[in-house]
């Protein structure tokens, strides 16, 4: 091995082989050396088909040409896999195309088919970064040119490359947003997008182009360069001699898929897929994520991605594991909250699609929660914890302009955390909660107002939003505890929400609690709004006042006999 890999002479060393078999996976080989664990290095070794020691050592070397006959067949291999021995999968079946798709039969000239009328058949849906301006996208005086054909030139590489892919997997149809929605339609868009988690669910395959940062790049031509393999001799059982491979381990670059919000929905709805990333080409499902060749040799599988429970997306498959409502409902609790603190780490180019990203999982939820409502990115079974959703660790941004209620997550950008969903422990009851869709042709997108109305036990606070903390309002029936109080004062911590301007170091707010455990008590910030609800609602009681939310406090050291025992009021926050 190349003297760089190693430590220095002088130094001792142990050497370990490890054997392992992943399962559904050949045999795998690795080599560990370590220094008095303070150094350490590892390798994958792995041998040619070809090669006399194949028979034993059977982890081949990584498929790096993802555009070869061999790499599609591969693919081919492993959707009839699944749908043969997949009995968590959805069967490939034909779907009703979407309006719009690429007609791939002529890969040189593609063009726009309209489907109305046409009969259900197999389609291929795209998940890609854009990443820059698409020109040459569709718009309403384009449409009638590109249904006779669209020129090459005029294609973003990495929907050429996917054309190319759908056209070798011996299929006919791709969907792709840039040319299958008009892109100058406001009508156009809101129908399709409305449909987004039916076309990624109902596909035959979604290509995910996961390499490409951007879509003039390309994703089947991208190759990872990494050092090379060392050479080994193998003396086999049978006393022949072998040549060996070990490849140092390295960290894949991170896959700019997995920084956009949209394509994390886009990715979940998929049944099959696709996944064009670095260094190689895998194959995913609602049971394997795996290399198409069956090299254990791979990056993170699912990137921490939850698989969603089947009985959400397919409730009459009989192989649904037997389980109380209980339990159900408990999965389902957990895989939105998982869902949510990964989509709100992403990046969205729009703001404003906040919601609107993610509203095809959500339409999915909403099949299994039927009897909720979905209110602006909270459901109403949820309430009240799910309302002490906070925004993780890090300097808070700005509060951008209005696209939701302030006891919205959607309200703020950053990282959402909502472990508190399920808490039992409430102490305020909820009078009304209501969000107004912008839209009726897809409901669970942007909206336009909403109002929640609480009966809790309110109390002024002191804020300070330098150091995050609370403090009791001189002139409060006492409502701390002495005993366990520091020389600050301090009752509580603050997560804020987002920056906001103050016109002091220190100020006075209003401390909502909401639940409550054995020793802390939880709760939301409170601000006066001006803010005036224009529409009274059914259900709504009378507004003296209106709020809004600036973030979450958690009590440590307050008299919790005081502050339970604090008369209730109706608040109402928008």
């Amino acid at each position: 091995m190349p003297s760089r890999q190693l430590p220095p002479p002088e130094k001792t060393f142990s050497v370990t082989v490890w054997f392992q078999r992943p399962p559904d996976c050949p045999l795998r080989v690795e080599i560990l050396i370590e220094n008095d664990n303070t150094w350490m290095r590892s390798w994958n070794v792995y041998c040619e088909p070809e090669d006399p020691a194949a028979q034993w050592i059977t982890e081949r070397g990584v498929l790096e040409n993802m555009n070869d006959p061999a790499s599609y067949e591969l693919a081919l291999r492993c959707i009839r896999e699944c749908a043969s021995n997949h009995p968590r999968c959805s069967p490939a079946a034909h779907a009703k195309l979407p309006t719009r798709v690429i007609d791939c039969s002529d890969p040189d000239r593609p063009r726009l088919f309209i489907t109305e009328g046409a009969p259900d058949g197999y389609y291929v849906a795209l998940s890609y970064v854009w990443g820059e301006d698409q020109p040459n996208r569709t718009t309403r005086g384009r449409l009638p040119s590109y249904l006779h054909g669209i020129e090459a030139q005029r294609i973003p590489k990495t929907i050429r490359d996917a054309i190319q892919g759908t056209h070798s997997l011996g299929l006919r149809y791709l969907w792709v947003d840039a040319f299958c929605i008009i892109q100058d339609s406001d009508e156009d868009k809101a129908a399709e997008i409305a449909t987004i988690r039916t076309i990624f669910r109902c596909a035959y395959l979604t290509i995910i182009a996961a390499n490409a940062k951007k879509v003039s790049e390309g994703f089947l031509d991208c190759m990872f360069i990494h050092n090379s393999p060392s050479t080994l001799p193998f003396r086999c059982p049978d006393g022949g001699i072998g040549t060996i491979y070990a490849q140092s381990r390295s960290d894949t670059p991170p896959q700019p898929i997995n920084t956009r919000a949209w394509c994390l929905e886009e990715r979940i709805l998929s049944t099959r897929a696709l996944w064009y990333c670095t260094p190689t080409l895998q194959y995913e499902c609602q049971t394997a994520h795996v290399n198409v060749d069956g090299n254990p040799n791979m990056s993170k599988p699912r990137d921490g991605i939850p698989r969603l429970p089947n009985y959400i997306f397919t409730p009459k498959l009989p192989t649904i594991p037997k389980m109380t409502p209980e339990e159900a409902e408990e999965q389902a609790d957990q895989a939105w909250q998982s869902i949510l603190r990964l989509y709100t780490r992403r990046d969205l180019t729009k703001p404003r699609d906040r919601l609107l990203a993610l509203s095809g999982v959500v339409e999915y939820f909403h099949t299994f929660w039927n009897k909720s409502s979905y209110l602006a990115g909270l459901w109403k079974h949820q309430l009240p914890g799910c309302l002490l959703w906070r925004v993780e660790c890090g300097d808070p941004e700005p509060r951008p302009t209005y696209r939701a209620p302030s006891w919205s997550w959607a309200a703020v950008d950053g990282e959402i955390s909502s472990q508190m969903v399920t808490y039992s422990g409430a102490v305020c009851a909820v009078k009304t909660c209501y969000a107004e869709p912008k839209s009726h042709v897809n409901p669970y997108g942007e909206v336009m107002e909403g109002v929640l109305q609480l009966d809790v036990i309110i109390r002024r606070v002191v804020w300070d939003p330098v150091e995050c903390e609370l403090f009791e309002v001189d002139g409060q029936p006492a409502g701390v505890q002495d005993d366990y109080r520091s020389d600050r004062g301090e009752i509580g911590f603050v997560t804020v929400d987002a920056a906001e301007e103050v016109s002091s170091l220190k100020c006075e707010v209003t401390a909502a609690v909401l639940v409550q455990n054995s020793t802390l008590l939880h709760g939301i910030l409170l601000v006066p709004t001006p803010l005036d609800i224009p529409t009274p609602k059914e259900g709504l009681s009378e507004v003296t006042g209106t709020y809004r939310r600036i973030g979450t406090f958690t009590t440590s050291f307050c008299d919790r006999e005081v502050w339970l025992g604090t008369q209730r009021q109706v608040v109402t926050i928008v």
